[in-house]
């Protein structure tokens, strides 16, 4: 508003009450006065113009409040009242925030974080736990605790063993995807009617990870067997201390049959950590239900596995597995003893 004079800033003010208010007739009054061969100032500039008249009743740029910046909403007292909606009920969104303070919503989102550092978190659901499941976990770290202590159990000599679904278009979570623009670029991904994946099962120890084995089809109780008796075994069968190691496997369904329980106990014996293998055969350890935090397989492999998988985009089920075993066999020794 500098562009103007202080005699073009009066001329503004005693049109625009003299005409009913009008900003029309206002513009069209000062092109003819100051022989402008366009409309006047514009709209905008009048309704800023009027508004600090009235506040300040001075149409000069070094009165306070017609010059600088705006006045900024976040005032000790706006801060404050912020502060009591989210003492209050921490689950008020931003929206209810604003509307109970009275000021915008982007300037409650600059006090909530910049003033009170209060940052919005999402809620984790996990799945529940019955007081016997809870209690089984604590039996199976006590025992493992006792066998150590007494040197009947090494970790170094134990197998860890899952299975993981890799989907050939990968996995998208569409919460966590945002595209700024200045208009919507309509971006979208494909993604087959009938995914196209592969299940692939490894099992990890210190000394080194025995995988993939690829199941293109749903693994059953007759494939699994198949698997640990053609392809498991014998990898670690010609090992030296082979008489003194353990193996783990965790309670899905194909795992639970008289037909696995009967193949692990001609190889393993009774070093053997699966749920419901010490009720059918008086020995081995229970393996806690609902537990897949304590298997290294769930907490560290899959997801380090899939980051490296789907960052060079596979473009079909050969390539997928041929870069799912590229990856395992990069794993070095030293990150598996961690």
């Amino acid at each position: 508003m500098s562009r103007y004079s202080v005699s073009e800033r009066i001329f503004i003010v005693r049109t625009y009450y003299s005409n009913n208010n009008s900003p029309i007739v206002t513009q069209r009054k000062f092109a003819t006065e100051f022989k402008l061969k366009t409309t006047g100032t514009s709209a905008s500039t009048i309704n800023r113009l009027i508004p600090k008249f009235e506040r300040t009743s001075s149409v000069c740029d070094d009165m306070f409040g017609n010059v600088g910046r705006p006045l900024s909403v976040k005032t000790p007292e706006k801060i404050e009242r912020t502060s009591q909606v989210f003492e209050r009920s921490p689950r008020t969104s931003i929206r209810k925030a604003a509307q109970q303070v009275g000021i915008k919503r982007e300037s409650v989102r600059q006090i909530a974080v910049a003033n009170l550092q209060l940052f919005p978190y999402k809620i984790q659901i996990h799945q529940r736990l019955s007081q016997r499941s809870v209690e089984q976990r604590l039996e199976f770290a006590n025992t493992i605790v006792e066998m150590t202590y007494n040197d009947q159990f090494d970790v170094n000599m134990l197998w860890c063993s899952d299975e993981a679904h890799f989907h050939l278009d990968g996995y998208v979570n569409k919460q966590n995807w945002r595209i700024c623009g200045t208009e919507n670029l309509h971006f979208a991904i494909e993604k087959s009617l009938y995914p196209r994946r592969v299940t692939v099962w490894c099992a990890l120890s210190s000394r080194g990870i025995v995988g993939a084995i690829f199941f293109e089809q749903t693994v059953n109780s007759a494939r699994y067997v198949e698997a640990l008796r053609n392809q498991f075994i014998p990898a670690i069968q010609s090992e030296p201390d082979f008489e003194n190691m353990w193996f783990m496997q965790d309670g899905a369904t194909p795992h639970r049959t008289n037909e696995v329980f009967d193949l692990l106990e001609e190889h393993f014996n009774e070093r053997i950590v699966a749920l419901g293998y010490p009720k059918l055969k008086n020995m081995g350890i229970d393996w806690p239900p609902y537990s897949p935090d304590l298997n290294p397989c769930d907490s560290f492999l899959w997801g380090y596995i899939k980051d490296k998988v789907y960052a060079g985009n596979p473009q079909s089920i050969e390539d997928l597995k041929t870069v799912i075993q590229t990856v395992i066999e990069s794993i070095e020794t030293s990150t598996l003893s961690e």
